[in-house]
C-alpha cells in the first residue's frame, strides 16, 4: 500500500540525474489510490472511524513491512544505496514478506488477494533481476534526463533484463510516477480492501440492527461482514 509494501509503488522521478526524489514524494500514487478507495468507500456510506473496529490482525507486521520499505528510500534517496545493491534488494524482499505475512493474517478480508497479487509480481521480477527494472522511455516519458540512473532498489531496463513486461514500465505523467502491473493489479485491491474497513460494524451494532428489521420487515437486511456468513430469513408460514 505502501506503499504498502510494494516493489515500485509511487514511485516518484525527479527531472535531475538520478532518479529517487525526497521521501515524501516517493508514496505518491500510493496516496492517490488511498484517497480514490477512501472516497468511493466514504460515497457508499464508510467512514474512518469504524477503522478503530475493524477485524485486523497482527497489524506490527504492515507497521514493521512499511516502515522498513522507508528505510529503503530514504537510504536510497540519501546515496546510501547505490544502483542494485544486494543490500537494497534484501531490505525490499524482507518488507514484502513482512506484508505478505499481514495479508496472510488478514485474508479474510476483501482485496486482500489482489494485494498478494501484486506482491508476488512485483517480487518475482525483483527476485529474478535483483532489483526493480525501470524502463528508460517510462523515465524519458516524464522528462528525466538521459542517462538517469535509478537507485536502492532499482535498475535500468536493458535487452538483458527478466520478465521486462512486469517491471515498472508504465509512466503516469499526472503524478510523475512509473508504475508495474503489479503495482495496478495490488490497487485494484486496495479499494474493496478500504470499502470493507471503512463499513465495518461491530457484532453489538449488526446485532442491534438485526433486531430492527426482524421487528420492521420494511427495513433493508444488514449486508454481511468480511469473513461472516449472512443471516437466514425466517420462512414463511
Amino acid at each position: 500500500m505502501a506503499r504498502a509494501g510494494t516493489g515500485a509503488l509511487g514511485r516518484q522521478l525527479p527531472r535531475g540525474r538520478r532518479t529517487t526524489d525526497d521521501q515524501e514524494r516517493t508514496v505518491l500514487f500510493t496516496l492517490a489510490v488511498l484517497v480514490l478507495a477512501v472516497g468511493i468507500a466514504y460515497a457508499r456510506g464508510g467512514r474512518l472511524a469504524r477503522l478503530a473496529h475493524a477485524p485486523l490482525h497482527a497489524s506490527w507486521l504492515l507497521v514493521a513491512g512499511l516502515a522498513l520499505q522507508v528505510g529503503v528510500d530514504v537510504a536510497a534517496a540519501r546515496g546510501l544505496l547505490g544502483t542494485a545493491t544486494t543490500a537494497g534488494w534484501l531490505l525490499l524482499l524482507a518488507s514484502q514478506m513482512l506484508v505478505v505475512a499481514w495479508i496472510i493474517a488478514n485474508r479474510h478480508l476483501p482485496g486482500t488477494v489482489l494485494i498478494a497479487a501484486g506482491l508476488a509480481l512485483n517480487a518475482i521480477v525483483i527476485a529474478a533481476n535483483g532489483a526493480m527494472p525501470v524502463a528508460p522511455e517510462a523515465l524519458a516519458a516524464l522528462g528525466a534526463e538521459p542517462g538517469a540512473t535509478p537507485t536502492g532498489k532499482h535498475t535500468l531496463l536493458t535487452d538483458e533484463t527478466r520478465l521486462p513486461w512486469l517491471a515498472d514500465i508504465l509512466p503516469l505523467p499526472a503524478l510523475r510516477v512509473v508504475i508495474s502491473v503489479g503495482d495496478l493489479v495490488l490497487a485494484a485491491g486496495l479499494i474493496p480492501l478500504a470499502h470493507a474497513l471503512m463499513t465495518y460494524r461491530p457484532p453489538e451494532e449488526r446485532r442491534r440492527a438485526r433486531t430492527r428489521t426482524s421487528d420492521d420487515p420494511d427495513q433493508p437486511e444488514e449486508p454481511d461482514q468480511p469473513g461472516e456468513t449472512g443471516p437466514q430469513r425466517p420462512h414463511e408460514r
